[in-house]
């Protein structure tokens, strides 16, 4: 197999703290021993993802050129990203695709021409040079879009419940809960007996989670929403929350969840 030619995404902190986001072209080799060219299908969009691309740069007076964004970052976030200056750092935790090549170890010649997933970094881009032992295959009927976020928001859902058993805690609050993120923390709680608050903000939302099994969902919209979730935390026992909103009245009113 020759070269392959193809673009991705770098985003490139400057001394004066311009910010630039562009496409970029690359050549990629051959993949050798456990290596695998993967044809990126799709690549989800994770709040880590967009601290890298834009972080606290001001997009609104961007400058939109073709194949790229200037943006300005302030001056307190360029300094707090030193390190990062003068770097062009590609961008995309996770995502999925078709492996187009493989080295000649039998790990990767297995999943020639196979759907996988994997978590490499650099995943904004048309092609990835990935080790073939940190790749998933995805199973038949599975598609690249469903298969691209196996990684962070499953990992991060995980995550809580074993923060939550290691701080010695029996319980759960989560806001955001009818997010991707939530809805797996929702099958998680169900298969681990662990008593979850969900806290939406809608009806519709309400009726999503319900419709997974969840006990306690909570629309923050309603007027007694505070009396719901006070109701809520009495039943369950929940003693730890995970935020996903950042702050707020929410939490700050609530300081047994502190």
């Amino acid at each position: 197999m020759d070269d392959i030619r193809g673009l991705k995404i770098l985003s490139t902190l400057a001394e004066d703290g311009r910010l630039t986001v562009a496409l970029a072209e690359e050549t990629l080799p051959p993949p050798k021993g456990h290596e695998i060219l993967v044809s990126v299908e799709a690549a989800p969009i994770n709040p880590s993802d967009l601290g890298l691309l834009f972080g606290p740069a001001d997009v609104e007076h961007a400058d939109y050129g073709e194949g790229r964004i200037v943006a300005q970052m302030p001056d307190g976030a360029r300094r707090a990203m030193a390190a990062r200056v003068g770097q062009s750092m590609p961008v995309g935790n996770e995502g999925a695709g078709t492996v187009i090549a493989a080295g000649d170890a039998p790990e990767a010649q297995a999943l020639l021409g196979k759907l996988v997933t994997c978590v490499p970094g650099g995943m904004f881009a048309q092609y990835r040079l990935v080790d073939a032992r940190s790749a998933m295959l995805l199973p038949d009927g599975a598609s690249a879009e469903e298969g691209a976020s196996a990684f962070v928001n499953p990992m991060t859902a995980l995550g809580f419940v074993e923060t939550m058993r290691q701080e010695g805690h029996k319980a759960i609050v989560h806001t955001a809960a009818a997010s991707n993120l939530g809805q797996m923390l929702v099958r998680i709680a169900q298969e681990d007996g662990i008593p979850l608050v969900n806290i939406v903000r809608s009806e519709a939302q309400v009726d999503l989670l319900k419709a997974l099994g969840a006990e306690h969902v909570l629309d923050s919209s309603q007027p007694d929403f505070r009396d719901q979730l006070q109701a809520a935390i009495d039943a369950t026992g929940a003693t730890i929350a995970f935020d996903a909103i950042g702050g707020g009245p929410l939490v700050d009113q609530n300081p047994r969840l502190c």
